[in-house]
């Protein structure tokens, strides 16, 4: 074997999404140091535009139209400035050249490494029932899934064809969380090893490239759809103890409630990651803001949702964070004051760490 190509989604303008590709690309390249290893550049077509259209201008008879007519003909805009910077960072990953489907169908591997985050959640109508995420019609002489997750998809669910043929179609299967261990069991009659998130795979803290932020004394405020009562409970903290609130915006939500926004556009990957490294606190309600304040052991608040507490369940029981963050209804606060055992938490990490790693070494090599 020669060569390993990971597919995900490639070129999203999402932090968390950038993360997860940079880490586990850079997780088996430091492994295995003798094979070429790439992430695929591609991204179907509906996906694409769903985030990087020409023409990002709503029907006339929709109520956003005159908003993003506006924000077309701007060009300083956070939409232009997002189609020119954003790939950026993934292109600092060392990938193939450009795919369509076509030609992706014709491409030859040695091994395709699928994965990770919620690639397999078919759902989303603008993933486009994409069958090359679950390995369908490539190349490969070996597949295998790494913490792949189908998010908000049941067990209960009635799952395509083309799904089931993927799925029983690869040679190893790991997944992100245990309602994906349950469909994948339903399917292959052999429950799939629960893995860590490839985050959790690499050593940020010790990344050169994180850039360190001119602010200091500051929470981050990452996230969408915080409820009124955590705004509340997050800015009486914040005055109380005398931290500046920086927020790195997230879709379209309002932030007026922070001292600082920050723009996609306005922020690179890396710059990102450095904010979270060097704030005091994290404030967040998102699957990836959760991980990396956890990554760089910060005391953190999380504003959940069902649709993310279905992706980090069987993180949360694990490092024993659960019922503070989904069970207890926990205030702000006390979220943010606790006394982390941070010593105790990264032990639960490192021996999870090792069995993922485990599986990728197996996987890959057949250790």
């Amino acid at each position: 074997m020669n060569d390993i190509n990971i597919l995900t989604f490639w070129g999203v303008p999402n932090y968390g999404t950038f993360a997860q590709a940079y880490a586990l690309q850079a997780s088996i390249q430091k492994a295995y140091p003798e094979y070429d290893v790439k992430q695929i550049n591609y991204l179907c077509q509906k996906h694409y535009k769903q985030y990087y259209s020409k023409y990002p201008i709503d029907p006339i008879w929709k109520k956003n139209f005159y908003k993003s007519l506006g924000k077309y003909l701007n060009p300083f805009s956070d939409y232009h400035k997002r189609r020119k910077n954003f790939p950026k960072d993934y292109n600092s990953i060392p990938h193939t050249e450009q795919f369509t489907a076509s030609q992706l169908s014709l491409h030859e591997m040695d091994c395709l490494v699928l994965g990770s985050d919620i690639i397999w959640d078919y759902s989303f109508a603008f993933f486009d029932n994409d069958p090359y995420l679950f390995g369908n019609g490539l190349k490969a002489k070996k597949k295998v899934a790494y913490a792949c997750s189908f998010g908000t998809v049941s067990n209960h669910d009635k799952h395509p064809e083309y799904v089931i043929d993927g799925i029983k179609g690869l040679d190893y299967i790991s997944v992100r969380d245990e309602n994906s261990a349950d469909i994948v069991e339903e399917i292959t009659g052999i429950r799939p090893p629960v893995v860590l998130d490839p985050t959790w795979l690499w050593d940020f803290s010790d990344d050169n490239n994180i850039i360190k932020p001119k602010f200091d004394n500051y929470i981050i405020v990452y996230g969408v759809l915080f409820t009124k009562e955590f705004i509340n409970q997050t800015i009486e903290y914040s005055h109380e103890k005398g931290y500046k609130l920086i927020c790195l915006a997230c879709n379209d939500d309002k932030y007026d409630w922070c001292d600082v926004l920050i723009q996609q556009s306005e922020l690179s990957a890396f710059e990102w990651l450095g904010l979270f490294k060097y704030a005091e606190k994290v404030v967040t309600s998102t699957y990836h803001g959760l991980m990396f304040g956890l990554i760089f052991n910060k005391p953190l608040a999380f504003c959940k949702s069902d649709f993310i507490v279905a992706k980090a369940e069987s993180f949360l029981k694990k490092i024993g964070l659960y019922d503070l963050y989904v069970t207890e209804c926990s205030s702000v606060e006390r979220m943010l004051g606790l006394e982390w055992d941070y010593q105790t938490i990264n032990h639960i990490i490192e021996i999870e760490r090792n069995k993922s790693m485990l599986f990728l070494r197996k996987a890959l090599k057949g250790e």
